[in-house]
């Protein structure tokens, strides 16, 4: 099975933007029969924090745009951010370390396996 993550890094090697302040997702691909993960693409977003205001709106074109993602990985999020995206089925998870160490993390551990997970499959 295969199912992809989305990153807001800067670099793409640490895990280290604030969910609001992203303008740019690396997407990952995970594969739970061989245990891997690799690169798939970087896409750009426009910040869901203009100034210190949120908008629905923004929310939602950067559902849009992971339409295809399973899960988020953010060094932080607020609460009303992360609900928000949880009601629309995206798993967030607050993890500002290095992206392989968390992939691979999410692989071992077979984080996978949570129901919500495979509502967004893509084999």
């Amino acid at each position: 099975m295969k199912f992809r993550v989305a990153v807001a890094s800067t670099d793409g090697i640490v895990v280290n933007q604030h969910f609001g302040h992203t303008e740019q997702f690396h997407i990952a691909e995970l594969d739970t029969e061989t245990l891997t993960h690799q690169y798939i693409e970087t896409r750009n977003v426009q910040r869901a924090c203009q100034g210190h205001e949120h908008h629905q709106k923004s929310f939602d074109a950067i559902l849009e745009t992971l339409s295809d993602v399973s899960a988020i990985l953010v060094a932080k999020i607020g609460e009303g951010a992360s609900d928000y995206l949880e009601s629309h089925g995206m798993l967030v998870y607050e993890s500002p370390f290095l992206v392989d160490a968390v992939l691979e993390k999410i692989l071992n551990d077979k984080l996978w396996e949570v129901d919500v997970w495979l509502s967004h499959t893509k084999n």
